[in-house]
C-alpha cells in the first residue's frame, strides 16, 4: 500500500518564491519535487506525504506568499470536486489538502 500523498501543482512564477520556502521547511524524505521545462503553465509538481506536518508547513508557506500576493489563485482538485480556495482559511486549507488525492495548483 503506497502512503497517502497530497500534489502541488507550481506556476514558474510562484515556484520562484514558494518553493525554496517548501525546501526549507518540509522533511526531504517527504516530498519529492519534479521539474518540467516543457510545460509552460506547470512547471513544478510537489508530490507530499499526507501527514500533519507536511500539510501544516505547506499550508503556513502558501498563505504567506498568498498574504504578499506572490500567489494569486488557488484551485482544488480531487476525484469529487473543484474549487476555488483562494479565500479559504489554514484550516480550510489543512482538511482539504488531507483529503485522498488532493491536488492543489497554485499561480
Amino acid at each position: 500500500m503506497r502512503p497517502a500523498t497530497f500534489t502541488l501543482r507550481l506556476t514558474r512564477n510562484v515556484s520562484q518564491f514558494l518553493l525554496p520556502d517548501l525546501r526549507a521547511l518540509l522533511p526531504p524524505e517527504s516530498v519529492q519535487f519534479f521539474s518540467n521545462e516543457l510545460d509552460e503553465e506547470w512547471h513544478y509538481t510537489l508530490l507530499c506525504m499526507q501527514s500533519e506536518t507536511s500539510c501544516s508547513l505547506a499550508v503556513s508557506a502558501i498563505l504567506i506568499w498568498h498574504q504578499l500576493k506572490r500567489i494569486s489563485v488557488m484551485r482544488y482538485s480531487s476525484p469529487s470536486q473543484q474549487l476555488d480556495v483562494s479565500g479559504y482559511a489554514s484550516a480550510e486549507l489543512y482538511a482539504l489538502l488531507r483529503a485522498p488525492d488532493a491536488v492543489l495548483y497554485l499561480s
